[in-house]
């Protein structure tokens, strides 16, 4: 799939115009979407999870619509640009606009290529995994061993797996077999059975590879296994092969 930028500024207004047209140019390797800033055009859904950056074009930004980005960036992680000149809120706006995951600039006339550079530099997307466990060393351990390259949640049960998954978009979850209350390959059942969910990748995490185990649970059709007995380094390895060839490698 393409990178897809979304450039969101008034065309009619003539310095704007002249950037998206440099901008396209420029950004050969981008799929670029030029919206026009009103709140009921941008329309942010389940598309736009594979979108990485917005651009945002104002000479004085409406505040409402920064609102409205910035509520979309937290469910689905893009990054966001700002060029212009005037960035002037009040007190409270300009707190809120400052936690915002954002550069800004402040001039239309800087090099094009630097803006490039920039945003393929910060916004190569991480791969998204929740792990279900219900040991925290192990959930801690797995955090640090795969947050340097993958965006990672974690939750310590299997029903709060499922309400996890129903709010957010996942790439993989890792699976813990063993849990009480509710046991992977029932966690694993329920995702099958689930419309929306059906598809997700799951590996299993666990301490058991007897037949048994796996042979129980073959119908469901997990992505694989990860031993915990195995190194972080295998892990590590086993999870980045899964995402590069869809195979788990043990």
């Amino acid at each position: 799939m393409a990178k897809q930028i979304y450039v969101i500024g008034d065309e009619g207004r003539l310095v704007v115009r002249n950037f998206i047209q440099k901008f396209k140019e420029a950004a050969v390797d981008w799929m670029v979407t030029v919206v026009f800033p009103d709140e009921e055009q941008l329309v942010f859904d389940e598309m736009d999870k594979n979108s990485h950056v917005v651009v945002c074009l104002w000479e004085e930004i409406d505040f409402e619509v920064v609102r409205h980005i910035a509520a979309a960036q937290k469910k689905f992680k893009f990054y966001i640009y700002f060029i212009g000149v005037n960035f002037s809120f009040g007190i409270e706006e300009d707190k809120y606009f400052n936690k915002i995951p954002s550069v800004r600039f402040t001039s239309y006339s800087f090099e094009m290529a630097f803006l490039l550079s920039h945003i393929e530099e910060n916004n190569i997307e991480k791969k998204r995994i929740l792990v279900v466990d219900d040991e925290p060393i192990v959930l801690r351990s797995i955090k640090t061993w795969l947050g340097d390259n993958f965006e990672v949640s974690l939750v310590n049960s299997g029903e709060m797996a499922l309400e996890f998954l129903l709010m957010h978009p996942v790439d993989l979850v890792l699976l813990d077999y063993k849990m009480p209350t509710m046991e992977g390959p029932e966690v694993l059942r329920r995702i099958r059975g689930d419309g929306n969910l059906k598809n997700l990748s799951v590996i299993f995490l666990t301490a058991k590879n007897d037949k048994e185990s796996v042979v129980t649970v073959a119908p469901l059709k997990p992505q694989g296994y990860i031993l915990k007995t195995m190194s972080p380094e295998e892990i590590k390895k086993a999870v980045a092969d899964f995402f590069r060839n869809k195979i788990v490698t043990v």
